[in-house]
Order: structure tokens, then C-alpha cells, then sequence
């Protein structure tokens, strides 16, 4: 079991008591701490990416080279969102807008023409990268009072920073170019105390920023040299959501 399908059975163990039935109605016993006068929520949640990549050619002229990319493996960061439920034409619309921090350092390959052949550096690459998103969640006809299943989508800007470290030799930022995404997404939320709700969520996108950086001192190693970020894996977060 990989470490996305881990933390997807824990959220679930969390989320769903074996004992609960989500298509069942509500029954007397079960208090409804759902109050749709509340139309302010705030959500604190960590997150785990399940890929991404990075691209060390993205100005070269040839198409091939340009889109040559190294694989990243997953991480983890964490988020804040708020979300508005204006009760648009009774639709039951829920605006949200959010913003995340993620952090990746690994190791990767990085290769170097001399124009003799290609030779290859091991590299430290470090990224950071700020989304600020913002979009529409819709709660599906089957969600029950302390229960709701949605989906929704949006779009968002997703700002970053690089930094290279390769011999001894550390890179220095000029120009950071935040990229710009729609995503998809879908979730579940379940109320488990009064004005507060744990929440399990899925969003897909393609969250990039392109990155333009040189050397601390002279080097043979071409420069300015630009990169691109790309976390194109699903997002899952799972997160307490409080309302007011």
C-alpha cells in the first residue's frame, strides 16, 4: 500500500464510523449540529501532494529538451480556507478561497552539455510554493444534515521560490513567475460537534511556477539558468473546519 492510499484509509477510519449509514436520514437520537444560519467557515488542514516534477529546460529551443523532466517524490504541507455560503436561490453554494504552504528538498539529477557530451551533477533542489486559490463547492442531493458530500472547482495562482544547490555552489533567486491552474474537486464533510466539522477532500491540478536563479560565484555551469515547478499529483487534505 503506497503512502496516498495510507493516509487515505486513516481519513476514512476518522471520518466514517463503521456504524454510521450515510444514506440513512437522520433519527431522533442523533443530534443535528448543522445550522444553516452560519454562513462563515474557516478550515485549518494539512495535506499530502502525491507527485510532482521539475523542468531545467523549459527556455530551450528544442521541443524534446524542453519538456525532459525529473521526478519529485510526494510531500506534505498544510493550508487555511474560508468559505461563504451567501444561500444563492436556495443552491447551497459555498464560495471558498484558500492558500497553502508546501516545501520539497530532494536530491535529483542534473545534466550539463560541455559540448564533449552530457555530463551529470547531483543536485539539491529546493522548492517552496504559496497557492491561492479560490472557487465554488456545491453539496450533492444525498448529503444529510451532520453529512455532506460536494464537489466543486475554482482556479488559483500558485507563487514560489528555488533555490539549487549543486558542488559547492548555491543558487541565488532573480525572478520567481507564479503559474495559474483550474482545478477540480471533490469532498466530504461530517459534523461532529457544534460549529465544528472534520472534512476529507480530493483536488486535482496542475500547480507550477517557473523560476529564474544564478550562482552565488563564477561557474562553468550556464547560467542564468531557469526552471519550472510542477506538482501535478492529487491533492488530499483532510482538516477541522469551524463556523460562525
Amino acid at each position: 500500500m503506497n503512502t496516498a492510499a495510507k493516509i487515505l484509509f486513516v481519513c476514512v477510519l476518522v471520518l466514517f464510523p463503521a456504524r454510521w449509514n450515510i444514506y440513512s436520514q437522520s433519527n431522533g437520537d442523533e443530534k443535528k449540529f448543522y445550522d444553516p444560519a452560519k454562513k462563515f467557515s474557516v478550515t485549518a488542514y494539512g495535506m499530502f501532494i502525491s507527485s510532482a516534477v521539475v523542468l531545467n529546460n523549459i527556455n530551450s529551443k528544442d521541443p524534446i529538451e524542453r519538456d525532459i523532466s525529473e521526478e519529485l517524490d510526494g510531500t506534505y504541507g498544510y493550508g487555511l480556507e474560508f468559505n461563504y455560503e451567501p444561500r444563492l436561490f436556495n443552491l447551497d453554494l459555498v464560495f471558498y478561497l484558500s492558500t497553502e504552504y508546501i516545501k520539497i528538498t530532494q536530491d535529483v539529477p542534473y545534466r550539463v552539455d560541455n559540448g564533449m557530451g552530457i555530463t551529470t551533477y547531483k543536485t539539491t533542489e529546493r522548492f517552496e510554493l504559496i497557492p491561492l486559490e479560490f472557487g465554488i463547492k456545491w453539496p450533492l442531493p444525498v448529503s444529510t444534515d451532520n453529512f455532506k458530500i460536494y464537489i466543486g472547482g475554482g482556479s488559483g495562482f500558485y507563487f514560489g521560490k528555488q533555490k539549487r544547490v549543486i558542488l559547492n555552489l548555491e543558487s541565488q533567486s532573480i525572478e520567481n513567475k507564479p503559474g495559474f491552474s483550474l482545478n477540480i474537486l471533490a469532498g466530504v464533510e461530517y459534523y461532529i460537534a457544534r460549529n465544528l466539522s472534520a472534512n476529507l477532500e480530493f483536488k486535482f491540478r496542475e500547480a507550477s511556477f517557473d523560476a529564474q536563479g544564478k550562482y552565488n560565484k563564477r561557474t562553468f555551469l550556464p547560467e542564468p539558468f531557469y526552471t519550472r515547478f510542477l506538482a501535478d499529483g492529487t491533492r488530499l487534505s483532510i482538516g477541522f473546519k469551524y463556523h460562525f
